[in-house]
């Protein structure tokens, strides 16, 4: 999908948009608004959760330049990284993977390099994390204050936990470009829906897969009485400060994008701004 001019997206947003947020967040995890979603050929597709997602429209933010640009006949701009081969990504509102620019293990480290190398303070910084206290207006992201910087990198695989016991084979690559960010001085910290009982084990396969071979990577997994990823989201604040996040679907970046009214609306398709800057669409770093 092309991504709308912002104007076009703010205009298009302000005629659409509405309700706050707060008020919907119990009935949207009761389940008790939904709406059936249809395709082009008029055949039920699934039922999707309804809610608006602030009084407003979400306002662009600034964003480093990014690693990559198209020239109008879609050829990359001269000195423009080439993408890696895993660049993928999914539709607005789909998970299922197309080529998309900006997306993918190459561009991530790009990304987190630039905003290293940029020479600003790290507090004051915008963060990765959406500021949840601001979804029932205008949602935007955090700002970073002293904490240390990281990079989020999401195991799940889908919305399915990952698998321990499963025999882990890492992406072919992703090793280098983990060593080149740490080299900046970014810690790693792997995400999944696990327990934090399971932090050791977790430790040990991406040791054993050689994407953590000195063992200094960290993990954010969930607490007792935790059940969502987001709630590991809304506490990797508290501790880092997060220039990007690495995940195969949306929703890794922000439970939002499973309550959108509209997949491939206005909010989504403000949101998409941040795919390819500070949100990565990637492969999974262990199969």
């Amino acid at each position: 999908m092309r991504a709308l001019p912002c104007l076009a997206v703010l205009a298009l947003a302000s005629t659409q948009l509405g309700g706050c947020a707060a008020a919907v967040l119990p009935l949207m995890a009761s389940g008790a608004i939904a709406k059936r979603a249809v395709d082009t050929h008029g055949n039920d597709r699934k039922v999707i959760p309804v809610v608006t997602v602030g009084a407003g429209v979400i306002p662009p933010t600034p964003m480093p330049t990014p690693v990559a640009e198209l020239l109008p006949d879609g050829a990359l701009s001269a000195g423009a990284p080439e993408p890696a081969p895993e660049t993928l990504a999914a539709a607005p509102g789909e998970d299922s993977p197309v080529p998309r620019e900006g997306t993918g293990y190459a561009a991530m480290t790009a990304f987190v390099i630039a905003a290293m190398g940029d020479g600003k303070p790290l507090p004051g910084r915008m963060s990765a994390l959406l500021d949840q206290r601001s979804l029932a207006a205008l949602p935007v992201m955090e700002t970073c204050a002293d904490q240390r910087p990281a990079l989020l990198m999401d195991l799940d695989p889908g919305a399915t936990p990952f698998d321990l016991t499963d025999p882990p084979s890492p992406d072919p690559g992703l090793a280098a470009q983990l060593r080149s960010i740490r080299g900046q001085g970014v810690a790693v910290v792997w995400i999944a829906t696990l327990p934090e009982s399971a932090a050791r084990d977790v430790l040990t396969i991406v040791k054993a897969t050689g994407l953590d071979p000195l063992g200094i990577d960290r993990t954010l997994l969930l607490r007792q009485g935790e059940t969502r990823k987001q709630q590991i989201l809304n506490r990797a604040g508290e501790d880092w400060c997060v220039l990007a996040v690495a995940g195969d679907r949306r929703a890794d970046f922000d439970e939002v994008f499973d309550y959108l009214r509209n997949p491939d609306g206005p909010v989504a398709l403000a949101l998409e701004q941040h795919i390819g800057a500070r949100w990565f669409l990637v492969p999974l770093p262990i199969r």
